[in-house]
């Protein structure tokens, strides 16, 4: 009897430790989601007020006055934003009665120089916590807009004590119920044990218990994967946000960085390039913020109803075309842009039609030729490189294939499951084949109505 009572035991710490493992992990990922997504709002919030002070400053034309402080600023940390401006002297321009409230480091005095591209900054002040972010104003001033955590920091902690206590819930009552089953039998107990230790040591959650009849244990072990369904549906949620984000952002990434660079290397350049390198980065900084709200609602799933509307298929066509174009300034696009109406999202399918403009470009001959045709819902994207192997055709659109041949050229293996994504979420198709002379097509497809006059 002491036996039996000891294995019941032994068997409930070990239940109940595999269910607060994985509520633990469940928590850990819903709160630490759930705080950079306040904390992405707040900064969200800044870089909007600082695109206003950047707008206003724009009336003198390159040549802010002296101390000239930005309108509409509020006092302290009381209220939402406080903003000033530093000088590459070190400087500071900062509202009345706030001076030295903000005072100036090496990383803003190197914004405002030229030689560092905006950053931002979490700070203690005053006992205030703050996130601030500095960003070139003219050449020799910068902006600094700071917003206070306070409200976030208690929003999260609330957050963290409820998720805290209803894992504690959980996990106390998983352990009152792997007490009561192991009354019933220890053998079908040991099954779902052994799958709990092996879910907690490997963190994989794709295993599933069998399921034998209706009774306490059987509606445990189905409770059980659906627990493990959900958490492995929330592990590949991650997955392929992370993945997607990565795949998406670089090169839109790596051309800001050019144009970053080439200001931070030439001080001395003429005032008309200068405006126009920083309009092809204010350029770029939307262009990403659209593809991080693109890439964002596809790891979520289906697109929001409020997103489908009426998009003009060839004038999404042509904004994709002209930012391949800035990122592939060797590759030679000819275009013939006749679209239809698409119902659906011009954001998502911009992304798609990018990416398969994207993979053209690099899988064709250095200076090579891309051909995009457009009627109608039927784009097809041509280029000249040496074409898909037929093996590969049924695969190039699943996540993270990459062909034998191809496993040395940058990328992930998920722009063109990116495009798949997109597509089948407005009903659509697209296929790769091989094209006459060599080469490939890439078909895209989707229902459509006549172009609006």
């Amino acid at each position: 009897m002491k036996a039996r009572l000891t294995l019941k035991t032994r068997f409930t710490l070990v239940f109940a430790g595999a269910v607060a493992a994985v509520a633990l992990a469940i928590t850990a990922v819903a709160f630490f989601a759930i705080r950079t997504d306040l904390q992405n709002q707040v900064r969200q919030e800044v870089a909007a007020r600082a695109e206003v002070v950047l707008h206003d400053a724009r009336q003198y034309h390159g040549d802010v006055p002296d101390n000239w402080v930005p309108p509409q600023h509020s006092s302290g940390f009381d209220v939402f934003t406080y903003s000033q401006v530093v000088t590459s002297a070190g400087a500071v321009w900062a509202p009345p009665g706030d001076t030295g409230l903000l005072p100036a480091n090496p990383g803003a005095i190197a914004v405002a120089a030229g030689r560092s591209p905006a950053y931002y900054a979490n700070l203690g002040i005053k006992g205030t916590s703050v996130v601030v972010l500095t960003t070139p104003l003219v050449p020799g001033l910068a902006i600094q807009v700071a917003a206070p955590l306070t409200s976030t920091d208690l929003e999260v902690t609330s957050i963290g004590t409820t998720l805290a206590a209803l894992s504690a819930i959980g996990v106390g009552a998983a352990t009152v119920l792997g007490w009561a089953v192991a009354k019933t039998g220890l053998a079908p107990v040991a099954r779902l044990a052994r799958v709990a230790e092996e879910v907690s040591l490997d963190g994989d959650p794709g295993r599933r218990v069998d399921v034998e009849g209706r009774d306490e244990l059987g509606r445990l072990a189905s409770t059980f994967n659906a627990m493990l369904s959900a958490l492995q549906r929330s592990s590949d949620a991650q997955r392929r946000l992370v993945s997607d984000a990565s795949h998406e952002l670089r090169t839109p990434l790596a051309s800001l960085r050019i144009n970053v660079d080439m200001l931070a290397e030439n001080p001395e350049m003429p005032a008309e390039d200068r405006k126009d390198v920083l309009d092809r980065v204010t350029h770029q900084v939307a262009e990403l913020s659209r593809l991080v709200a693109s890439v964002t609602d596809l790891a979520r799933g289906e697109p929001p109803a409020t997103e489908m509307s009426p998009v003009q298929f060839g004038a999404v066509a042509a904004e994709a075309l002209e930012a391949a174009r800035r990122d592939w300034p060797k590759t030679r696009f000819t275009a013939d842009l006749n679209g239809g109406v698409i119902e659906g999202s011009a954001e998502r399918l911009r992304v798609a039609i990018k990416n398969l403009l994207d993979n053209a470009a690099k899988f064709g001959p250095p200076e090579g030729l891309v051909e995009v045709r457009l009627t109608g819902g039927d784009l097809t994207v041509r280029d000249h490189g040496p074409g898909i192997a037929a093996e590969d055709l049924p695969f190039v659109f699943d996540r993270f294939y990459r062909a034998l041949s191809s496993r040395s050229a940058p990328g992930s293996g998920l722009g063109l499951a990116v495009v798949h994504d997109i597509v089948a979420g407005h009903g659509g198709t697209v296929a790769a084949g091989p094209a006459p002379d060599g080469g490939t097509i890439m078909r895209l497809t989707l229902p459509c109505q006549p172009a609006l006059s």
